[in-house]
C-alpha cells in the first residue's frame, strides 16, 4: 500500500506489510531524510512513498518516487526515485532522469575537478564508513561516445578488501554538470562477504594466456555513431568469452562457477576463417544501404503471417504492440504481431509472436512464451520422452536460422561457450534451456553487435529467436599491424592484477557463492588493440586515425568545458576543428539532436525522409537530419547544403523550432529584438533571433550587435548548447 506525501504533508502512513515486522524508520522520517540529501530533486514534489524488500535479501526500504509523463506522446518519462534503509535509513540508491539543471546568469558549467568533489563530499557524509575502503577506479567515460550530449559526470569507487579491488562492489555517483547536484547514486556492498587472504600468485601468466588463447581480429564500431550509417574498425583481442579470470595459485582459469577449468577452453570461437598474419586488402569495401524509411503496417503483418506458415502454422495474424531499442551504436525498431491459434485437446497453450524490423520488414524476434508458464510441451520439465543433448539443440537451432535468414547461414560463427538459460516459473524451479549465440562474420571477421541469439528447449522447441543486422561500412582496413606486432603489445601493455569476485551458483545464477581471489586484466575495458594504431582501445569505442587531430582545447579557452562535453559525446568533426571555426550545417544537426537525445528513439508519428534533394540515406548524418525534421527543426524540403558553414541567423531559427515556438515565431507580428543590429536581421527570421535572445540563449557581442550572417563557431554553438539543454531535454 502506497501514499502520496506532499511538500508539508504529515499524515500517518500506511505501511505496506512486507512480513518484516514495523521498520524502525518511519516514512515521514525517510522522507525527511531524502529531502535532506536531494534537496533540488525533491523540492515541490508530490512523493509517492513505499515499503519494500529490496536486494533479494529481506531487507525492507523506503522507496520514494516521483514521475511524470513526458510533455508529449511518445516521449520518456520524469522522474527522481530514491531508495532508503528502513531500519538505518542509510541511503542505497538514487536515480533521476529529468532535466534538473539549469544555469545561472553569469555562471558556467561546472567542471569534473569540482563535481569529482561533490560527489567525494556526498558518500563521505551519507556512506562514510563504505566509502573509506573504496579507491577511485580509472576514468573510462572517455570511451563511451554516445552521440548524446549528457550534461553529467559518473564516477565510480570500487571497494578495496585486503587492498584488492572487488568486482562488482562500490559506489556510483552521478553529478549535473549544470547545477553541480548529486542526481544519482548506487551502491552494491556484500556486507557479510568474508575475502580470502592473499597468498602467493602465480606471476607472468600473460605468455601462458597468450599461447592458450591467442589474438584474433574483431570488427568493432565507434559508440554513438548514430547520425549514420557506421564503419566498423579492425581490433586484435584475446580469443576469449567475457571476463577471462585465473586461479592465482594454479594459473588455470576459472568459470563464471568459481571452478578451475584449462584455460584453452576459454575461447570464444574455434574454426574461424584462416587470415593472412598482415591483412592488406580485402578487396571491395562491404557495406549494406540503409533503408530510407520505415515499411508500412500491412507489408510488416503480410511479413509476419509468412514467417508463421513457414513454422506450418495457420490462423489470425493480429498486431500486438512494437517495441524499439538502442546499444549506443544502433536505434532498432519493430512491430510485433501474435498468432491466434485453434486449441488442441489435451496441449497446452502456446502464445507466439514475432517481430518485424519496420525498416527492412525481416523478422527481427521470435518468443513462445507458453512453454514457461507451463512447464514444457506436456506439462512437465523434461518429460516429453526426448530430451535433446547440447548438440541435438544445436542443429536444431542451424536448422532454423536456414529457414528464417537462409541468406545470413554462411555469415555467422557460433560462439563455444553457450551456458544454459533458466526460465522460472510458478513454484516448479528452474527449466534448463540451451542458448547459442551466432556472430555475423564480415570478410571472415567477427562483428559482435550484430548476429542471431537462439534458446531451444530441452525438448528440441525453438522459445525465442533474436536477430540483429545493421547497416555498417566494413571498410578495406588498408595496412594494419600484424599479429606478432599485436602479441608483442599484448605482452608489454596488458598485465594480469587480483581481483576477487562473486561467482554464480551452477544451475542457479541468480545465487552467489562466496568470493574468490582472482587474477585478470588490469583494466577490462582496454582489451583491445587498434589494428592501425597499435593503441588501446576499450570494448565501446575505436581510435581512428585521425582521433586526436584538432581536437586540443585550450584549457583556458572560454568555452573549454562546454567544449569539452560535445568532444565527449563524440559530436566534433574527425578533422578541422578548432573552438573558434565555423561549424557546418551537418554539424550543427548532431549537436542539436544530440542535446535532446531524440536520435535514440522513435519520434512517433508518420516516419518521414529527410526530404532534402542534396540528403540521401546514405549520407553520414542521415538519422541525425531525418531525426531533426521529424522533430520539426527542419523543414525537409529543397536543398539542405550540409557542408556550408551555419550562419548565426539559421541557428536561432533552428533553436526555436526545435524548443517548440516555431508556430509562436511564425505568427505576423513584429516581436522586440534588443540588438544594436536588429535592422540587419531578415523579417523571416526577426522573430526567431528575439525569441532566442529573449530566452537568454543567445546574447549580442560586446557592442550588442547580434551579428546574423555571420558564422557560427564552434564555441558559441557548445555554450548554446549548454543554455539550451535543460529547455531542449524537458520537450523532449
Amino acid at each position: 500500500m502506497t501514499r502520496v506525501v506532499g511538500t508539508n504533508a504529515a499524515v500517518p502512513l500506511v505501511q505496506q506489510d512486507t512480513g518484516n515486522g514495523e521498520p524502525s524508520l518511519s516514512g515521514d522520517e525517510a522522507l525527511q531524510k531524502a529531502r535532506e540529501m536531494f534537496p533540488e530533486l525533491l523540492e515541490g514534489k508530490d512523493v509517492n512513498l513505499q515499503l519494500q524488500e529490496y536486494a533479494g535479501a529481506g531487507r525492507q526500504g523506503w522507496r520514494l518516487n516521483w514521475s511524470v509523463p513526458g510533455p508529449g506522446a511518445g516521449q520518456s518519462m520524469h522522474y527522481n526515485t530514491i531508495m532508503l534503509d528502513a531500519e538505518t535509513g542509510t541511503l542505497i540508491s538514487c536515480s533521476c532522469k529529468s532535466a534538473a539543471g539549469t544555469i545561472k546568469e553569469g555562471a558556467s558549467l561546472h567542471t569534473r575537478e569540482a563535481a569529482r568533489q561533490a560527489a567525494e563530499d556526498f558518500a563521505a557524509k551519507y556512506r562514510p564508513a563504505e566509502f573509506a575502503r573504496t579507491r577511485l577506479a580509472n576514468d573510462y567515460s572517455s570511451y563511451y561516445q554516445s552521440g548524446k550530449i549528457d550534461y553529467t559526470y559518473s564516477f565510480f569507487w570500487e571497494r578495496l578488501a585486503n587492498g584488492i579491488p572487488v568486482d562488482g562492489d562500490g559506489i556510483n555517483i552521478t553529478v549535473d554538470a549544470l547545477s553541480g547536484s548529486v542526481i544519482g547514486f548506487l551502491i552494491n556492498w556484500h556486507d557479510d562477504a568474508v575475502f580470502p587472504q592473499p597468498g602467493r600468485m602465480t606471476e607472468n601468466l600473460e605468455p601462458k594466456v597468450l599461447e592458450e588463447l591467442g589474438l584474433i581480429l574483431n570488427y568493432q564500431v565507434t559508440e554513438g555513431n548514430l547520425s549514420g550509417i557506421p564503419e566498423a574498425y579492425l581490433v586484435y583481442r584475446l580469443n576469449s568469452s567475457g571476463s577471462l579470470r585465473l586461479d592465482p595459485d594454479s594459473g588455470a582459469a576459472l568459470t563464471p562457477e568459481g571452478e578451475v577449468a584449462p584455460i584453452g577452453e576459454q575461447k570464444r570461437f574455434d574454426g574461424l576463417p584462416d587470415l593472412p598474419a598482415n591483412v592488406a586488402t580485402f578487396g571491395k569495401p562491404a557495406s549494406t544501404v540503409s533503408p530510407a524509411g520505415k515499411i508500412s503496417a500491412a507489408e510488416a503483418r503480410e511479413a509476419a503471417r509468412e514467417f508463421f506458415a513457414k513454422l506450418g502454422l495457420e490462423g489470425e495474424v493480429t498486431r500486438s504492440g512494437s517495441g524499439s531499442s538502442s546499444n549506443g551504436i544502433f536505434f532498432d525498431e519493430e512491430w510485433i504481431f501474435s498468432l491466434k491459434e485453434d486449441s488442441q485437446l489435451n496441449a497446452p497453450p502456446r502464445h507466439r509472436n514475432v517481430g518485424i524490423d519496420t525498416r527492412t520488414g525481416e523478422v527481427s524476434s521470435y518468443h513462445v512464451s507458453g512453454y514457461y508458464e507451463y512447464g514444457g510441451s506436456t506439462g512437465q520439465p523434461g518429460d516429453s520422452g526426448t530430451t535433446f543433448t547440447s548438440e541435438a539443440a544445436a542443429a536444431k537451432a542451424k536448422e532454423f536460422i536456414r529457414l528464417v535468414h537462409p541468406e545470413k547461414q554462411d555469415q555467422l560463427i557460433r560462439e563455444k561457450q553457450n551456458y544454459a538459460y533458466h526460465y522460472y516459473y510458478g513454484t516448479d524451479g528452474p527449466v534448463q534451456m540451451y542458448n547459442f549465440n551466432f556472430i555475423r562474420l564480415a570478410n571472415g571477421i567477427p562483428f559482435s553487435p550484430d548476429g542471431i541469439r537462439i534458446v531451444v528447449s530441452p525438448e528440441g522447441e525453438i522459445v525465442s529467436y533474436d536477430c540483429n543486422w545493421h547497416a555498417v561500412r566494413f571498410a578495406d582496413p588498408g595496412k594494419i599491424i600484424s599479429r606478432e606486432e599485436a602479441e608483442k603489445i599484448f605482452l608489454e601493455k596488458m598485465s594480469l592484477q587480483p581481483a576477487y569476485f562473486f561467482p554464480r551458483e551452477q544451475g542457479n545464477p541468480q545465487v552467489e557463492k562466496d568470493p574468490v581471489l582472482s587474477l585478470r586484466l588490469a583494466n577490462p575495458l582496454e582489451n583491445g588493440i587498434n589494428a592501425r594504431t597499435g593503441q588501446l582501445v576499450s570494448t565501446a569505442r575505436v581510435s581512428t586515425d585521425n582521433e586526436g587531430e584538432g581536437y586540443e582545447i585550450p584549457w583556458d579557452h572560454w568555452a573549454a568545458v562546454p567544449l569539452a562535453f560535445i568532444a565527449r559525446s563524440g559530436l566534433l568533426p574527425e578533422k578541422g576543428f578548432a573552438p573558434d571555426n565555423p561549424v557546418l550545417r551537418r554539424d550543427a544537426v548532431r549537436v542539436l539532436v544530440g542535446i535532446t537525445g531524440s536520435g535514440y528513439r522513435s519520434p512517433g508519428g508518420d516516419d518521414k525522409t529527410a526530404g532534402f534533394n542534396d540528403i540521401t540515406p546514405n549520407d553520414r548524418d542521415f538519422n541525425a537530419i531525418q531525426t531533426a525534421v521529424r522533430c520539426g527543426m527542419l523543414d525537409g524540403t529543397g536543398s539542405f547544403k550540409p557542408d556550408q558553414p551555419l550562419t548565426r541567423e539559421t541557428l536561432a531559427v533552428w533553436l526555436v523550432k526545435a524548443l517548440g515556438y516555431g508556430e509562436v515565431a511564425a505568427m505576423p507580428i513584429k516581436m522586440e529584438l534588443k540588438t544594436t543590429d536588429a535592422a540587419l536581421v531578415p523579417e523571416s527570421s526577426r522573430n526567431y533571433a528575439a525569441i532566442a535572445c529573449g530566452l537568454g540563449l543567445m546574447q549580442g557581442d560586446d557592442e550588442g550587435r547580434f551579428r546574423p550572417l555571420d558564422q557560427a563557431t564552434w564555441a558559441e554553438l557548445a555554450v548554446l548548447a549548454t543554455r539550451a539543454a535543460p529547455r531542449l531535454q524537458a520537450v523532449n
